[in-house]
């Protein structure tokens, strides 16, 4: 077996030093000749290799005559290692995913990339790492061809993205979490298990966060509660005495109190519908025949899960402004228009699959701003500074009065009681800083850590001061 590690763009391209981790530890030789038993094939050689944020993947090519390529991808390993616990999720995560892609290739027209082989044991029997062996699909990114297609190219590739929303969306399961097999038979062998099983150990997580990913519900309005409860924990506990804690609680409550708005429980009558993790541009393949868009297959099916119906129906990114751009960006026109373009395929396409019912799911995508900027400012801090204000605007109206509405509620109102333990630990965290210094007494201290320091320096603080009170 030739074994040429080749690294695909390493001229141009910053190259994570995962990879160079990963390529060491994994048996290329054993892993290659998996496939050729399967093909039949005397030999093969490894081709170009590429990356991403999770995984290394390579392109096996058989030396038979059909000139089959495989692709083998790997999850890429952590610099520090890898925990017990961590290669637990990182084996039922490979698990997870190719029980999804099986059920997909078997109950949906979607296409997708055959899996071949696969092995979730830590040691991938003999190859040191967990891996799928899948087939290699026509196409390229639509995220290469997207900004530059006519109105009319993106209109064709907007109604095969439909049939596949449409499609996804008829698969129900009870339960909100990632989809696994088990040995059986049949339909009823795939089955919900909550997405802690996926997701990996996070040491910042409070109880509340573990609770909330350790739960498969059975309830959207129960789902996005315990989001918001460990949401609100998490700024209740970390970074302790900071003076911006009651207004971040404050907006996490407002959050919170939006559940009944943007979330519809009678969507999800009939189950939760299964839903990609990453159904952005670049994980859409596509083909250009005869001028005529063609979606190939849709890949990456990692950490894809159930989820609300309300969150389900939410526009693909591609035609989502991003909460970066300015307000004259060249693309909010652009994405408008196919927005609009989307509202009327989608509704089109939902009337023919039921001539009687009242497109549910069309109406959904139509009011999906709410529960687009909820999650997102509930999911990614990275984008909460400039979607916060587009949801307050969106539920109340253009004029801003957000900082009375917070002050009516930490003063007089709901949060009050919050409110006056927060500027307590404000006053606790200043008194401790001036006796113990600010290098010992951190801005980004939690809760625990900082009654953990104070329990060690006990002795510094006077008896009756207010200091023991923590």
């Amino acid at each position: 077996m030739r074994n040429k590690i080749v690294t695909h763009h390493a001229e141009s391209r910053w190259v994570d030093p995962r990879v160079e981790l990963t390529q060491k530890h994994v048996n290329w030789d054993n892993l290659s000749t998996i496939p050729c038993k399967i093909y039949g094939v005397a030999s093969a050689h490894w081709g170009d290799l590429t990356w991403g944020g999770y995984n290394l993947v390579r392109f096996l090519h058989l030396d038979d005559p059909r000139k089959t390529i495989v692709v083998a991808r790997v999850p890429l390993r952590p610099l520090e290692g890898l925990s017990s616990e961590q290669t637990v999720v990182l084996c039922n995560r490979i698990s997870s995913e190719v029980a999804t892609m099986e059920y997909v290739e078997t109950y949906t027209n979607i296409p997708i990339p055959h899996v071949i082989h696969y092995s979730a044991e830590a040691d991938g029997d003999g190859v040191g790492s967990p891996y799928i062996l899948m087939s290699k699909v026509h196409g390229v990114p639509l995220s290469s061809l997207w900004d530059d297609m006519e109105d009319d190219k993106r209109d064709e590739v907007m109604r095969q993205i439909i049939d596949i929303i449409l499609d996804l969306y008829s698969q129900r399961f009870d339960k909100i979490g990632a989809l696994f097999k088990a040995p059986d038979d049949g339909k009823e062998a795939w089955h919900i298990r909550p997405m802690s099983y996926i997701l990996d150990p996070d040491p910042n997580d409070t109880v509340a966060d573990q609770i909330a990913s350790s739960t498969a519900h059975t309830s959207s309005i129960d789902y996005w509660l315990a989001h918001t409860n460990a949401y609100m924990q998490h700024i209740a506990d970390e970074n302790f005495g900071t003076d911006n804690k009651p207004d971040a609680y404050a907006q996490a409550w407002f959050l919170r109190s939006l559940i009944p708005a943007f979330c519809d429980p009678s969507l999800d009558v009939k189950g939760f519908p299964l839903s990609p993790s990453d159904f952005h541009s670049q994980n859409i393949m596509i083909t250009l025949s005869e001028s005529h868009p063609r979606i190939t297959a849709v890949i990456d099916w990692e950490c894809s899960s159930t989820s609300p119906t309300s969150s389900f129906a939410q526009y693909p990114l591609f035609i989502v402004d991003h909460p970066a751009w300015e307000s004259d960006h060249s693309l909010r026109s652009r994405n408008a228009r196919d927005q609009s373009v989307f509202n009327e395929l989608i509704r089109e396409k939902e009337r023919k699959v039921d001539p009687e019912g009242c497109q549910p799911l069309s109406k959904a995508f139509a009011n999906s701003l709410g529960p687009y900027l909820f999650q997102q400012c509930i999911q990614d801090p990275i984008v909460f500074t400039e979607l916060y204000p587009q949801l307050f605007e969106l539920v109340f109206g253009a004029e801003d009065f957000s900082g009375d509405y917070y002050w009516a509620l930490m003063t007089n109102g709901l949060l009050r009681k919050e409110t006056q333990q927060f500027i307590h630990e404000t006053e606790l965290w200043n008194d401790v800083s001036e006796t113990l210094g600010e290098d010992l007494v951190r801005r980004d201290m939690s809760r625990v850590e900082f009654q953990t320091l104070v329990a060690e320096h006990r002795n510094r603080f006077p008896v009756e001061g207010r200091v023991v009170v923590v």
